[in-house]
């Protein structure tokens, strides 16, 4: 007898959870059935009943009236049974009639495509999953024809050979070119190979890469890391020769308990002409001691303080409720802010209006007998109201906790406040200066960058433009102010197993395929993991910012992050295998995955990936993902979703939006499931009217044949094969309007071997009464690579 094993969830799940009273609206019951013939099917074969079962199930599959979904689920019922009796043959057939009918969800088909190998493969004694299925072929480099070589110690006017490589990567760039031009524009067979020796690279000038530095499939260009330690680009200057602050007026402004602590460096003597902006992304510089970030003098030293009353007078209302205003002036509680009135370049960094957008503002004045704060233009975007959390930075006088630093530009002078126990004389502090990217490709093809460590650079690391097969592989990239890598157009450029981390804004932003025809751009991210990022922009910089049609996120982590882990836009995205942690800490209204604002945003999947402790928001909430805004068409299967959800949110949040598939998807300690901000009738056709023209074009109209109702059905999603265990609500606000079934609580039994971890099969008869299918859990997130 064929049985499937289940890794439900790995022993690290904690166990324990002190339940809240559950939300009104909500139910730790299992949603009612939208189709009971459906689940007499399913439960007649959870009970072994296999001939009741097929009846049932063929019956169903057959019924017009019962829907595309409910139909699909009887069809994959049907093929369960004849799996359960070994019968493969009779299996494929069930998985093809539903691969076969275009009346069904396109998610069902392609899964059916998927189960029919899965099985044939077990009929060969093979496992049913092959792992290397669900991993991107990286291309298969030749020898290279020509190796060039570049080292630190070396020299721009050698030849670049081993003995006496080149001194820059300018310089290897310019010989290739130059290889090129003598081949008649052709490489060596095999193509050229850079190789940059271990040391380090004082970063001063973008490496620009176009057109005339492409390869091609039998021919690439490879820019290399060594074998052995490491190649690091350092866009920042070491600072040295620390001592304590020399001018007693100075000195004395600071807090008598650091003022015997505090340190200063002059800078003149740093070949640096440009000292950036305090607050300004992608200019402002940051200290690093040993890598890690110092913090920017600030009040208060650690989380926020709210605004007072509101005192501009270009005055609004949101929603008829909210009020706020447009221009900058209000009053601070604290009595802290008076003694600030010296300081010349006070920023204030908030969520001014809503807690999920935040920004830099300027101080104009401070009034200290109002206790006011008057901003520079532009003022916020949304504008101002009381009670916004907020908090000061670039004030001299609020040094006063350990790893804080200030830089004072006119004088040229740095001071820091060391931590207790440093040995500054061996610390090594370095300030980040370059504020362009390190290396740019512009129509560039078949060009692999591998093996390199990028850091300290004010603004982003690598850039992508155009043309097509560009790869950035086992990168390191760390200490940035802006982004790691941006992957602008072009065809199936990736970005491999790299580690980005302690960057200002996001990890990637990648974006590529035509919206309009819906022609896929093959762009993936894989392999990567990303941490402790957005720290200077704290909101909108996932570690990866998806756009355009037809790219992959696969197999990474992604954790540590104030906001989304991953804002997706587009059609027809690959979201899979991945591990989401920590997430959303800060921001409000967001999800671990976040989706806004387009109802033709369709054809995402999200399946088979690991979201955990995912508990943020300040008035809505936090979700592992969120359908904001008119998401619809979107796939959500076989995720185990952790101790998500807070405020309103649950694992799933799902907000104006139909026609989303939420199925096979186990949802453990969370402050709900699925969670629902219905819209009525009129907001969804007032806010759809404008993309309608859109969705009768031939592209989108043929690829979803659906949107010719996409008037109808608001609020309407599928969601079935779900197990809910120990969660404090399973469905909230969902109005009864939902398409469900199959859909399982576990009891408190099943729960606890859940929560410990237990290797369960899938032929208990809890998971069978649902059609509940393994979820790979052992291939979440990254996997070893082995370079060669």
């Amino acid at each position: 007898m064929i049985r499937r094993r289940f890794l439900l969830v790995p022993a690290v799940l904690t166990a324990g959870l002190v339940l809240a009273i559950a939300a009104p609206g909500a139910s730790q019951d299992a949603p009612a059935s939208s189709w009971p013939a459906l689940e007499r099917a399913a439960q007649a074969f959870a009970e072994g009943k296999l001939a009741e079962a097929t009846e049932g199930f063929e019956a169903v599959a057959r019924d017009p009236s019962a829907g595309s979904f409910v139909r699909g689920l009887a069809l994959f019922g049907l093929a369960e049974v004849a799996m359960a009796r070994q019968d493969t043959a009779v299996a494929i057939a069930a998985w093809e009639r539903l691969a076969a009918d275009t009346a069904l969800l396109r998610f069902h088909r392609d899964d059916a495509k998927r189960r029919i190998a899965e099985a044939k493969r077990i009929a060969t004694g093979l496992p049913a999953r092959d792992p290397a299925a669900y991993r991107e072929p990286l291309p298969i480099l030749p020898k290279p024809g020509r190796v060039l070589y570049v080292a630190p110690t070396g020299d721009d006017a050698a030849d670049g050979s081993r003995e006496t490589p080149f001194g820059s990567l300018e310089r290897a760039r310019d010989a290739v070119r130059s290889l090129k031009r003598s081949g008649g524009r052709e490489l060596p067979k095999g193509g050229v190979k850079v190789v940059i020796g271990a040391g380090e690279y004082p970063w001063e000038r973008t490496l620009q890469l176009t057109g005339e530095d492409s390869g091609t499939t039998e021919a690439p260009v490879v820019y290399e890391g060594p074998d052995d330690g490491k190649a690091i680009l350092r866009g920042g200057v070491r600072v040295t020769g620390w001592k304590p602050i020399s001018d007693a007026a100075v000195r004395d402004k600071l807090d008598e308990s650091v003022r015997g602590r505090v340190l200063q460096a002059d800078l003149r003597a740093l070949d640096v002409d440009d000292w950036g902006d305090a607050t300004s992304l992608r200019r402002q510089p940051e200290l690093f001691v040993d890598g890690k970030p110092q913090t920017l003098a600030r009040w208060p030293n650690e989380g926020f303080v709210k605004t007072g009353e509101i005192l501009g007078t270009d005055t609004f209302k949101v929603w008829n409720t909210i009020e706020g205003c447009r221009d900058g002036k209000f009053r601070y509680v604290e009595d802290r802010p008076s003694r600030w009135l010296d300081e010349s370049d006070v920023r204030l960094y908030g969520y001014w209006f809503w807690d999920w957008f935040e920004e830099y503002q300027t101080v104009v004045s401070i009034d200290a007998e109002e206790k006011t704060f008057t901003l520079a233009r532009p003022y916020s975007n949304y504008g101002y109201r009381k009670d916004q959390r907020y908090y000061a930075l670039n004030v001299f006088r609020e040094l006063d906790a350990e790893g804080e630093w200030y830089l004072d530009r006119q004088a040229r002078i740095v001071y820091w406040l060391p931590p207790q126990g440093l040995d500054v004389s061996k610390a090594e502090v370095v300030l980040s200066v370059f504020d362009r990217p390190f290396i740019t490709l512009t129509d560039v093809e078949h060009l692999v960058v591998r093996g390199l460590t990028l850091q300290e650079g004010r603004g982003d690391g690598i850039h992508v433009r155009g043309a097509a097969e560009c790869l950035i592989a086992d990168c390191t990239l760390q200490r940035f102010g802006g982004d790691a890598i941006v992957v602008e157009g072009g065809l199936h450029h990736g970005i491999f197993n790299c580690t980005m981390r302690t960057l200002g804004c996001g990890g990637t932003r990648v974006a590529g395929g035509d919206r309009r025809t819906l022609t896929p751009g093959g762009h993936f991210v894989e392999n990567c993991t990303v941490s402790n990022i957005s720290r200077l922009k704290r909101t909108y910089a996932p570690a990866v910012h998806l756009d355009g049609c037809g790219n992959r996120i696969a197999h990474n982590l992604f954790e540590d992050i104030p906001s989304s882990a991953m804002r997706i836009e587009g059609n027809d995205h690959l979201i899979e295998l991945n591990w989401i942690r920590n997430v959303v800490r800060e921001s409000d209204d967001q999800g671990g995955l976040d989706m806004f604002g387009n109802p033709l945003y369709r054809g995402v999947v999200i399946r088979w990936n690991r979201w955990s402790d995912i508990r943020g928001g300040t008035q809505h909430g936090a979700a592992g993902v969120r359908l904001d805004d008119m998401i619809s068409g979107v796939a959500i299967y076989g995720n185990l979703f952790e101790r998500c959800g807070a405020v309103h949110f649950g694992g799933v949040q799902i907000h104006g939006g139909k026609e989303n598939l939420v199925e096979g998807n186990l949802f453990v300690d969370c402050l709900a499931g699925l969670t629902f901000s219905r819209w009525g009738e009129s907001r969804w056709l007032e806010a759809i009217e404008r993309f309608l023209p859109q969705a009768a074009e031939p592209a989108y109209a043929s690829r979803y044949p659906e949107l010719a109702d996409l008037k109808g059905d608001a609020n309407v999603n599928m969601i079935g094969r779900n197990l809910f265990a120990r969660c404090e609500s399973v469905f909230q606000r969902d109005g009864g309007v939902q398409v469900a079934a199959l859909n399982a609580v576990a009891d408190g039994a099943l729960a606890q071997q859940i929560a410990s971890g237990v290797t369960l099969s899938a032929d208990s008869s809890l998971l069978r009464s649902i059609l509940f299918e393994p979820i790979p859990v052992d291939e979440i997130g990254p996997y070893k690579v082995n370079r060669p």
